[in-house]
């Protein structure tokens, strides 16, 4: 009831105003709280912001030191540089000296390595929510949304906000990855298994699909690997989210790094740096849009190391718009060592080779380890 409402009509009795008074306190008491309670819940969030805020920034600290060993050692490490590294590193640059400030909004600083800007959901434009909405109907029609992992909030998470729930472009793309991964018969493996396992993403990126899978597969030790750049954005925004993960760190003079790997949430290295200290078996070797940039040479390398390894399985989503083209070097790395399971789109019977286009402009190629004969 509003405060008009409770205002007596024309004609009424005394008892009738009195009673219409004391109703129009009540309504603006009921106001007064609710808005106390909506500033009192505001105050709590900015307040656990800024507790995130600052121990992400302890986070950040420590990393950077690392992160800098690292860059210091790649520079006596194989050349495996391709121009979109260095130009994603150039964009990185400020991050060596952030301020408490900018790693508070780290998420946002992570276009260079994702493509995805956080001033376009700001607020979203209606096209755009159109197309998240249409891509994830989608995606939901076949899987409902048992696979689906919203944008954490840490660390400036941004999105349109549908149901309650934050999405955005990489969020979908994270969902369509996982059930790509269940179509193929892999997800189920990692879900709710009591054996840990170990699961390798080659160029992790800022750790958007590493907190999806991380998620929704809690018991597994997931290693990242990439460059200087990239892992103190993905280390320092793994830490932040998963508060108390079990971190491992590569160290040149170190020779322990899968020692009681069980143990461990993440592990985080330079690609140079594992050919030198193999892990122990992996179980899922993950490509997202990575391998595609890089020489024939180079990813024939990554997928034998992956499966000298012992990985049993390989992942690999692609943009369809490069696709098969530029993506044919791929496929053709994986297959040498994996039988190839093209995912297709949601809802099409059949695969095809290679994988038509899903609806969200991306394919899927899972591969299932080949026996060496």
């Amino acid at each position: 009831m509003t405060a008009e409402s409770s205002k007596a009509p024309r004609g009424a009795t005394r008892a009738e105003r009195v009673a219409a008074k004391q109703q129009a306190i009540v309504e603006r008491a009921r106001r007064k709280e609710e808005k106390e309670k909506k500033a009192a819940r505001r105050a709590d969030e900015q307040r656990v912001q800024q507790d995130v805020a600052a121990i992400a920034y302890e986070h950040y600290l420590r990393v950077r030191e690392w992160a800098r060993t690292i860059a210091a050692a790649s520079s006596g490490a194989p050349a495996h540089g391709h121009p979109a590294d260095d130009e994603t590193a150039r964009a990185l640059a400020h991050l060596w000296e952030a301020t408490p400030e900018t790693i508070a909004q780290l998420r946002r600083w992570c276009e260079p390595i994702s493509g995805v800007r956080s001033a376009d959901y700001e607020p979203p434009s209606a096209e755009l929510t159109r197309r998240l909405q249409r891509e994830s109907m989608a995606l939901r029609s076949h899987r409902g949304m048992e696979l689906f992992v919203q944008e954490s909030p840490a660390l400036g998470g941004f999105g349109a906000l549908r149901n309650g729930q934050r999405l955005n472009e990489e969020t979908l793309r994270w969902f369509a990855a996982a059930i790509a991964l269940e179509d193929g018969g892999v997800l189920g493996q990692f879900r709710g298994n009591a054996r840990r396992q170990l699961v390798w993403e080659i160029g992790g990126g800022w750790g958007g699909f590493a907190y999806a899978f991380k998620t929704l597969c809690p018991n597994v030790t997931y290693v990242m690997t990439g460059t200087p750049e990239t892992l103190l954005v993905s280390a320092v925004y793994l830490m932040t989210v998963f508060p108390g993960a079990r971190c491992r760190f590569f160290e040149a003079a170190a020779t322990n790094l899968w020692h009681e790997w069980q143990g461990v949430d993440f592990v985080f290295a330079p690609e140079w740096a594992l050919p030198a200290l193999p892990p122990p078996p992996l179980a899922l070797t993950i490509d997202l849009m990575t391998l595609r940039r890089i020489e024939t040479s180079r990813v024939c390398a990554l997928v034998e190391q992956a499966y000298d390894s012992g990985s049993t399985y390989f992942y690999s989503l692609l943009p369809a718009a490069q696709a098969p083209e530029d993506a044919r070097h791929v496929w053709d790395a994986i297959g040498r060592r994996y039988w190839l399971h093209p995912v297709p789109p949601r809802g099409m019977a059949g695969i095809a080779s290679p994988p038509p286009a899903a609806p969200e402009g991306y394919v899927h190629v899972v591969g299932w380890r080949r026996i060496r004969a």
